[in-house]
């Protein structure tokens, strides 16, 4: 079933965008997937195929728009910043990839088709994903509304 409420979403800040911030932080990407330094080509592994199997990455030729930036551009630049020297050319490349998304106002843990507007993808061609999500608070208001 598709859900469709363009003033709660607009008026939320896009928490269901929030793909690459874990669940337990108030996003959507599973938490065993986690930023952090320790492990980190782990992680890097991890975080590679999980975005190389999202719906996002799977069906990219059909949105019809060019996403916002490359997500495992940015978050290789991320890793990068960690695993080399301060002197070290990737690692000064990883800090100018990520100013530049800084810079263009994109928050790398949202997804590549967000922006402060909203999804730049039309509603006919997101993925079922989207159109069948429903937030927290707005399962919760119908929940109180029906008296469960």
């Amino acid at each position: 079933m598709e859900y469709r409420d363009v003033i709660r979403c607009a008026s939320c800040g896009g928490k269901c965008c929030q793909l690459y911030i874990r669940r337990c932080e108030g996003g959507q990407m599973p938490n065993y997937i986690h930023y952090s330094n320790d492990n980190i080509l782990d992680n890097t592994q991890n975080f590679d195929y999980y975005f190389k199997h999202s719906v996002w990455y799977l069906q990219k030729d059909k949105f019809d728009v060019e996403p916002q930036y490359d997500v495992l551009e940015a978050y290789r630049a991320w890793i990068d910043t960690y695993i080399y020297d301060d002197s070290s050319v990737r690692k000064i490349e990883a800090f100018r990839c990520l100013k530049e998304l800084d810079d263009r106002g994109i928050n790398m843990g949202y997804c590549a088709y967000w922006t402060k507007e909203g999804c730049i993808i039309s509603w006919e061609k997101r993925s079922v994903n989207c159109k069948e999500h429903r937030c927290w608070e707005w399962i919760n208001e119908e929940d109180e509304s029906i008296g469960t």
